[in-house]
């Protein structure tokens, strides 16, 4: 996780022109006490360095695909009631992750169409949840980017966890936007589709956030420390370019 992040001028600037819905398909009818908190506190830190979150919109004990379906049919019609707008930007969350306040002011200075944050798997050996597709026919086929640049790149596709999106790319992607079968889940699945219909998707290597899972909380030490007790897996890596 960052320090908090003290936007600058320019941020601000662009904060002026964002109206922000966080979306999260909950598993079942409860958050973990961290992820409230860690929510929380975003929001009031937003809301003091001028990045507008109007809404939070939430599903319950729904199938995961159905539960981002069903929000972000809800979240595109909606017009907010403080700006009789729709919302400009979506931040999807999970609520097993835990991240430091300034998470949506860092994710929100990118103009980008759709734009994660890194975050590495629960369970050992806990790979970046960042994807670049393989060079077979089969579209669906990606593999973990095993070393993230700490920088802005562009990838084939990330996990919805902490993901900040542009509204409009629900305009340029068809539905069903979200579906799951024997071939990927519901996040690779939609950045595919994205990516047919020209949106591009990005990872910010800067920001790392905490998967919460069996403890403790799983972050790029975890995963390093994965690195080292499974040289099988690592050692035996490819080379890829970052332009998606």
């Amino acid at each position: 996780m960052t320090l908090h992040y003290q936007p600058t001028k320019k941020d601000k600037e662009r904060y002026k022109g964002m109206s922000v819905c966080v979306l999260i398909p909950c598993g079942s009818y409860e958050m973990s006490a961290t992820f409230v908190n860690c929510l929380s506190n975003m929001l009031v830190y937003s809301w003091m360095h001028g990045l507008k979150i109007h809404q939070v919109g939430h599903t319950e004990r729904m199938v995961v695909d159905w539960a981002r379906n069903d929000l972000a049919r809800r979240a595109t019609k909606k017009i907010c009631e403080y700006t009789d707008e729709h919302f400009t930007h979506f931040l999807w969350l999970d609520d097993d992750h835990a991240f430091s306040p300034d998470l949506a002011l860092w994710l929100a200075r990118e103009d980008k169409d759709m734009v994660s944050a890194l975050y590495f798997g629960r369970t050992d050996p806990h790979y970046p949840v960042v994807y670049v597709k393989d060079n077979s026919g089969d579209k669906y086929k990606h593999f973990p980017l095993l070393e993230v640049p700490t920088s802005l790149i562009e990838v084939d596709a990330v996990g919805f966890g902490a993901l900040m999106m542009r509204r409009d790319v629900f305009k340029r992607v068809p539905e069903p936007w979200f579906t799951v079968d024997y071939k990927a889940g519901e996040d690779i699945a939609f950045c595919v589709k994205a990516k047919e219909h020209g949106v591009k998707v990005y990872c910010d290597g800067r920001y790392k956030l905490g998967h919460i899972g069996p403890p403790p909380i799983v972050t790029e030490e975890t995963y390093l420390a994965a690195q080292k007790n499974n040289p099988d897996i690592f050692n035996n890596k490819v080379k890829v370019g970052f332009n998606g």
